[in-house]
């Protein structure tokens, strides 16, 4: 399965470029930098744009990327509601303002979506903000599972909660829940900085679940 990385914005968020097997692309987290975002895309169908959370900087260019490419917009129900609230101004924190996306679809913790020859499996996983979500999805032919974790797992750290909508309890139910139910070899592709595995955070990353 290919997967491109496009750092994007002033905070270089990974916007995520997946390549279906159909020749389609699912890009999750358009943050900013839409030109450089399209011409990762390359002209090819976009099948979904996918929010793992609400933050300014992984949403900035949803709407154009979506418009551009014919697509649509897909967030978590309840970070939808968020987005009306200090969710939404969290950009203010930066000094970079945004319009909000318009969310076109909406998903609930076990849903799927399932586009171009692929099956993102829908986790909710607050904490961060109330509706981050990760995004489970096996490779077709070799059966890896790859979680697109957005700002709730990076290599050796989680995500902050000390921000506008953050709830700090959640957080270790959250990576709970990863623990319990990935195995060691799934890739990692978080929302900043490097790719990672289970296997590594079970091993350096100071919050996970002991």
């Amino acid at each position: 399965m290919d997967v491109v990385r496009v750092p994007v914005g002033v905070l270089e968020t990974n916007c995520w470029i997946i390549e279906c097997p159909d020749g389609g692309v699912v890009v999750i987290d358009p943050g900013d930098d839409t030109d450089t975002i399209n011409e990762a895309i390359a002209e090819r169908p976009v099948h979904a744009v996918i929010l793992t959370h609400g933050h300014f900087d992984h949403v900035g260019a949803a709407d154009e990327v979506a418009d551009d490419n014919s697509s649509f917009v897909w967030a978590y129900e309840t970070e939808v509601t968020a987005l009306e609230g200090e969710l939404g101004r969290g950009g203010e924190l930066f000094g970079v303002e945004i319009t909000k996306p318009k969310i076109d679809r909406t998903v609930i913790d076990g849903d799927v979506i399932e586009t171009g020859g692929l099956r993102f499996e829908v986790l909710h996983t607050p904490g961060h903000t109330p509706g981050s979500m990760c995004l489970l999805v096996a490779d077709p032919q070799t059966g890896e599972q790859h979680l697109f974790s957005g700002d709730m797992l990076f290599a050796g750290s989680v995500g902050r909660t000390d921000l506008p909508g953050s709830i700090p309890e959640e957080m270790e139910p959250s990576l709970e829940r990863l623990a319990a139910n990935l195995p060691s070899t799934t890739q990692v592709y978080p929302g900043h900085g490097p790719v990672t595995t289970i296997e590594r955070e079970q091993q350096v990353n100071p919050f996970w679940p002991r």
